[in-house]
């Protein structure tokens, strides 16, 4: 598929006459070239030329490159005394022979490296169409993202069946961690595999999106949100459920339902050519009728793929129209200081008359009162 994405960015580095663009971005580099580090603290580089891809890692990475990247030609820098060069100087001395115009990730790029190297050039940025390419997932990018689903729920249903009364945060996401990993050695060897989970209980933490878990334990009557990411060769889904611990609070009912409805609205509306601040708007007014408009500071949903979030963003103000083969989140959330938070999140992929539900844990009351 690496191949296909490259004749595509090929056709657009022609018609915007480039002669050469650089990538810095590492999710973008994956994407072109299968080539996908641990870690950044030192630079990778990719290079695609129209006829070439080159690429610039430092000497330990030099063999993971080679069994992974799409690259024709591979160089190297060290960083011990008898190899000792870095990875900028490479890189001008390749521009060297660079007439025309280069291409660059402009919200990537460092401003350093740009008045160290590129401000000479004349530059365009490239960002926003590898942005567009993305967000339509080919074949295989959305059998990945299936695949992560299906591992998402695993983790999403042990954790929510392992909570109970004196249970920590950290041991609900650990149940489900460890029932993924069982599942993808039986199911995927040989992939790689990433999570992310959190899982805030009790009406002091659940009105907080994003936290970590703790050690705290869970309580009678709590509330809990538990959130996961599955990310399988680098392609994510999410799932995510709002539970209880008995006794179940009438209050807390109330607000749950009030946010079920509005995410099973705005996901019947999901489909080819709907904009996505439509979305935003359908879950809004559901939650706003209800009173509980200033109780919703985020957006309903984001894109997902090779980031954590990425376009489409389905915000009130987002003019982006969705496609076939986008694949995005619905979760619009509910959080009342001092009483709780409210959210489930589905990943989806944009079909012509309807979204795609690929998470599948129960959404529904009666499963989720443990």
């Amino acid at each position: 598929m690496q191949s296909e994405r490259l004749k595509r960015f090929r056709e657009y580095m022609e018609k915007n006459n480039l002669e050469i663009t650089v990538v810095i971005d590492p999710e973008n580099q994956y994407y072109f070239t299968n080539f996908y580090a641990v870690v950044y603290s030192r630079p990778i580089i990719t290079l695609i030329f129209l006829d070439r891809v080159e690429m610039i890692v430092p000497e330990l990475e030099k063999l993971h490159a080679q069994e992974e990247s799409f690259a024709e030609k591979i160089y190297t820098y060290g960083e011990v005394p008898y190899f000792h060069n870095d990875a900028y100087t490479i890189l001008k001395k390749i521009l060297l022979d660079i007439s025309g115009r280069i291409g660059i990730e402009e919200n990537r790029m460092p401003l350093s490296l740009f008045r160290a190297i590129f401000q000479k050039f004349s530059v365009i940025d490239v960002a926003p169409y590898i942005e567009k390419m993305r967000m339509i997932k080919d074949d295989e990018e959305i059998k990945l993202i299936k695949k992560a689903a299906y591992l998402a729920d695993i983790g999403v249903k042990n954790s929510i069946e392992f909570a109970k009364e004196d249970i920590t945060e950290l041991e609900i996401d650990a149940a489900g961690n460890h029932a993924i990993l069982r599942e993808a050695g039986l199911k995927f060897p040989n992939f790689r595999l990433s999570l992310f989970a959190m899982s805030p209980s009790g009406s002091q933490r659940t009105p907080l999106p994003h936290v970590f878990s703790t050690s705290r334990k869970l309580r009678k009557g709590d509330i809990i949100i538990h959130s996961r990411q599955v990310s399988l060769n680098g392609y994510r889904a999410e799932c995510e459920r709002t539970f209880f611990l008995k006794p179940l609070k009438k209050r807390y009912e109330e607000i749950f339902q009030v946010m079920v409805e509005a995410q099973k609205i705005a996901e019947k509306n999901v489909k080819d050519g709907i904009r996505a601040g439509e979305i935003d708007f359908i879950a809004r007014k559901i939650i706003e009728e209800n009173g509980y408009a200033q109780y919703f500071p985020h957006r309903t949903g984001h894109g997902v793929g090779l980031s954590v979030h990425e376009p489409p963003y389905i915000r009130f103000d987002s003019d982006t129209i969705l496609r076939e083969n986008m694949v995005i989140t619905i979760e619009p959330g509910i959080y009342i200081p001092q009483v709780g938070g409210f959210r489930h999140s589905d990943t989806l992929i944009v079909r012509k008359n309807r979204g795609e539900i690929i998470t599948n844990v129960s959404g529904d009351l009666d499963y989720l009162v443990r």
